[in-house]
């Protein structure tokens, strides 16, 4: 099965690096001429995705993009969504836990449980002492760690650095760098109890011993799309869903959770 992930930051010239902890809406003198018009967002969902009025698919509006991964587990619960999925991820931000303290969590601790128990391991506690869950920038990487995912394509905006990924979290810390066209990496997360998480200036043989000592969780690809005109769907996704992301949005951006209305049965 396939889900359509979009985060209505994806569609503004500008892109706003913000956390979780702001909650208020990005200034209109900063970023409310960036948005996008309603012909280029129309002509994007209709002849990126392949989205159409006619034939419309089950979706839903959320708030925070985090929500999707509660809607993807409503639909777990209810056998109307089966594991692992493909999502196609359209953002600013690739959400697989970059700037956050999930990462560490997930793979030092949170891989340690049996897959069906995951889920209920969820919450941690960040750097900052605060208790936190699967956050709007990390929820990727805990459906990974869940083995809902079994493979995602990140349109990345094409104004953002697109590789804004954690490194520690591909196969073997090997990455396919991010230029023009195209390109795919493995995400393959790893538990070893023994090692602490290399970090990225250590010695590439710490590196193969924490690799070496490792249980492998499954390979995960990651294809990441640099630009619109290579964004290339024939609406064929088995659900949708939109994140609003206020803290990364203006409110003038608004009008386009109703143009993506349009596309879907709200469910």
């Amino acid at each position: 099965m396939k889900i359509l992930d979009i985060d209505m930051d994806y569609f503004m010239e500008d892109i706003a690096h913000t956390s979780d902890y702001v909650t208020e809406r990005l200034p209109e003198d900063d970023y409310g001429g960036c948005v996008w018009t309603e012909q280029q967002v129309r002509s994007f969902l209709e002849n990126n995705l392949g989205l159409s009025k006619r034939n419309k698919i089950k979706g839903r509006i959320v708030i925070g993009h985090n929500e999707a991964l509660f809607f993807w587990k409503e639909l777990i619960a209810s056998n109307n969504l089966t594991v692992p999925f493909e999502v196609v991820h359209v953002d600013s931000h690739a959400d697989l836990g970059l700037g956050f303290d999930s990462p560490y969590h997930i793979m030092k601790y949170l891989l340690s449980y049996p897959v069906e128990e995951r889920p209920e391991h969820n919450r941690y506690v960040d750097f900052n002492g605060k208790m936190k869950v699967e956050g709007i920038g990390d929820y990727l990487l805990f459906a990974i760690a869940y083995h809902w995912i079994s493979k995602i394509t990140y349109c990345a905006n094409p104004n953002g650095d697109k590789n804004d990924y954690v490194w520690e979290t591909l196969k073997d810390f090997q990455e396919n760098l991010i230029w023009d066209e195209p390109v795919e990496n493995i995400i393959q997360l790893l538990y070893n109890p023994d090692m602490d998480l290399p970090h990225y200036n250590d010695d590439d043989i710490d590196k193969k011993k924490y690799i070496e000592g490792s249980r492998r969780e499954p390979e995960v690809p990651l294809l990441i799309i640099p630009s619109i005109e290579a964004v290339k769907f024939n609406g064929e996704f088995d659900y949708i869903v939109m994140a609003q992301s206020p803290n990364y949005t203006p409110a003038s951006a608004d009008f386009i959770m109703d143009i993506v209305r349009e596309y879907i049965d709200e469910c």
